[in-house]
Order: structure tokens, then C-alpha cells, then sequence
């Protein structure tokens, strides 16, 4: 059994709204931080993974970036990379915090475009007891050039009418974060809109829109140019079939940081369910009952 609790924390002097899953015993317990995927919320398949940490005895924080989900923040719909590692850092110190909480055994998670997050952020902190990252984005420059050059034009355009409305001081311009093949959304490829919105489980804000200045970031955002400086045992788990970033960049990125990779035979969206999933959130359990 545990307790799902409402709470909310401040970043940068806004709020982010989290959901802190505790165990029913007393404690003290060990905590992990969940840095979700690019234009998620709470509610994109973090409660599946969170539920399972909890029965082994393991805290867990869910949160909401800055300007996402039920978190405070304008304009909405910004994927800023830096203000996200803030908003992570920041979840990281709350967590320490809490009543029932041991502050020495703190983990962070993360997944997808949250994975490189989890990879940047380990990068600098030195209080982490056990790092994950699952089919993370490990460099997004690599992952952008993939993809097809009238996607990569698409992008372009959209990034310079963004610029153009930032000068303007008007709100963003949008496009859609999944999509057909030729929509212009950041995720095309086959049935990926299907699957992100199969990872919903539970109502939800999620909204398929991004601030099309994300664009001018992605080219220079390589966590795995720093993952040789993360201090605490890492757990990669490696989609060997990724359409978004390679399983040897993957790959790399756990040997640089002298952690262990296991490969799983899966696109980016198979490790969410079916066997692909019992079988991670296992091993993700395992890793973290040893570690802390």
C-alpha cells in the first residue's frame, strides 16, 4: 500500500506542481526523482513505474516542468532544456527535505528527452546514491540530423517564425509534439502519436503543442558529452531498435559514465509496455533496492 500526496514546490520562484508517492510505513525512505520525457506530464506513464518503485519500499517524485502540466509558468508549452535541469535540480532538493525522507539515498530517473536530462543533471550534483535513464536521448544533435531533410526544413521554418514572434513579444508558435509522417511535429514516425497518447493513463492537461524555438536548441544539447562526469552508479536501459536516438549512443553514454547498459530488443515507445516494461521496471527495481 502507499499514499499519493499533492504537492508543490518552487523553481526559480515558480511553482511545479508533483505528486510524492510514499510508502505506508513510517520510514525513513530512500527517494527517486522522475524527470519524464519532452512535452510530457505526471500523467505520461509515470504513475506505472512510480507505483512499482513504491511497493519495494522506495519514495518517489513525479513533477511537472516550469510552464507544463499543472505547473505555473508562461508562455506555456516551452521545452527551455536549462530551465528544466533547473526544475530537476530543484525537485532534487525538496525531495532531500521531506519529512519521512532519507536525504542520504536519493536517485534520479529519467526517460526519453528526460533520460539526457537525468544524464546532464547527474553530471552535476554529487549527492546521488544510483542514476537511471531509459531509452534517453543522449544527444539530440545526433537524433535531429536522422531525421528526413523536409522534416529538418519543416523545423527550420517553424524555429524562424518562433524567433520572429519572441521579437515581437507575442506568444509562441506552436507545433505538434507527435504526429504523421510530414505533420512537422517533433516525433513523426510511424503510429507515434498513437503510442505517446497511449502512455496517458489517467485525465490529464497534456496538450500536443511545443514552442517551435526548441529547435534552435536541439543542435548543441549533447548529454553524453558530459555523462563521463556523473559520480553514481547508472543503470542505461538501451532500445537497440530506437527511431529517435541510436542504442549505440545509448550505449556510449553508460560506458562513459561507468555504468552498466542493458540492451532491450524495442523502439522508443515498446520499453512503455508489455513484456518490454516488466521487464524494465524489474530490473529498474532490482538496481535501485541494491543501490540504496
Amino acid at each position: 500500500m502507499y499514499q499519493r500526496q499533492e504537492l508543490s514546490f518552487r523553481s526559480q520562484g515558480t511553482r511545479c506542481a508533483a505528486w510524492l508517492y510514499r510508502p505506508s510505513d513510517n520510514g525513513p525512505h530512500p527517494v527517486v526523482v522522475m524527470a519524464h520525457g519532452i512535452g510530457a506530464v505526471r500523467q505520461v506513464r509515470l504513475p506505472a513505474y512510480a507505483e512499482r518503485f513504491v511497493a519495494r519500499g522506495i519514495a518517489v517524485l513525479c513533477f511537472d516542468y516550469r510552464a507544463w502540466g499543472d505547473s505555473g509558468g508562461t508562455p506555456r508549452y516551452v521545452a527551455n532544456i536549462r530551465a528544466q535541469h533547473e526544475d530537476i535540480h530543484a525537485a532534487l532538493d525538496v525531495a532531500k527535505k521531506l519529512p519521512g525522507i532519507n536525504s542520504g539515498r536519493l536517485a534520479l530517473w529519467g526517460t526519453s528527452f528526460g533520460g539526457g536530462h537525468a544524464l546532464a543533471v547527474a553530471a552535476e550534483r554529487r549527492d546521488l546514491r544510483a542514476v537511471i535513464v531509459q531509452c534517453a536521448v543522449a544527444d539530440a544533435r545526433a537524433a535531429a540530423w536522422r531525421a528526413p531533410p523536409a522534416a529538418i526544413r519543416r523545423w527550420a521554418i517553424a524555429a524562424v517564425r518562433d524567433a520572429g514572434r519572441i521579437a515581437l513579444a507575442r506568444s509562441p508558435f506552436y507545433v505538434p509534439l507527435v504526429g504523421d509522417l510530414g505533420s512537422g511535429a517533433v516525433m513523426s514516425e510511424s503510429d507515434a502519436e498513437a503510442r505517446y497518447r497511449a502512455m496517458i493513463t489517467e485525465p490529464s492537461p497534456w496538450q500536443n503543442a511545443v514552442a517551435a524555438r526548441l529547435f534552435w536548441s536541439l543542435p548543441f544539447y549533447r548529454p553524453i558529452a558530459v555523462a563521463h562526469r556523473i559520480a553514481a552508479p547508472l543503470l542505461a536501459l538501451v532500445t537497440d531498435h530506437d527511431e529517435i536516438c541510436e542504442g549505440k549512443l545509448q550505449t556510449e553514454a553508460a560506458r562513459r559514465a561507468g555504468g552498466m547498459a542493458s540492451h532491450y530488443a524495442a523502439s522508443h515507445f515498446e520499453i512503455y509496455f508489455g513484456s518490454h516494461f516488466e521487464r524494465a521496471v524489474t530490473e529498474m527495481g532490482d538496481f535501485l533496492e541494491g543501490q540504496l
